[in-house]
């Protein structure tokens, strides 16, 4: 593949600016380059809003793309920008979930509970 398809904007939303980077296709070895490119970009234009990662478009992310992804979120750390990967699906949101880009699917099955929980022992104790 190789060719990074992307599209960077900034867009007021509900929770303050962002930046938005939108990926689009297959993001192999030979694209991890130019995502990294387009990822410094993005923060470029930030200036202290969010960055916004859309994995909506995306069908297949390699390690080396991943990598590039968390060294953006460890950029976001170090700057002070907020910092989210949002809209993966399939194999793609399971890779970027066993890295803690995305939080787990099951996470949300068993949070319900667990709340539940917790609320029914503060009941208990008040």
């Amino acid at each position: 593949m190789g060719e990074v398809r992307c599209v960077i904007h900034r867009d007021p939303d509900k929770t303050g600016p962002a930046v938005f980077l939108h990926l689009d296709g297959s993001f192999d070895r030979r694209s991890g380059a130019g995502l990294r490119r387009e990822l410094r970009q993005a923060f470029d234009r930030a200036r202290g809003a969010r960055v916004v990662v859309d994995m909506a478009g995306v069908d297949l992310i390699g390690s080396e793309c991943i990598e590039v992804l968390l060294v953006g979120y460890t950029r976001a750390l170090r700057s002070g920008h907020g910092y989210q990967v949002v809209n993966a699906r399939g194999h793609v949101r399971q890779a970027l979930e066993a890295t803690g880009l995305c939080p787990r699917s099951d996470d949300r099955l068993y949070a319900p509970a667990a709340e539940d929980a917790i609320e029914a022992a503060l009941a208990e104790l008040g």
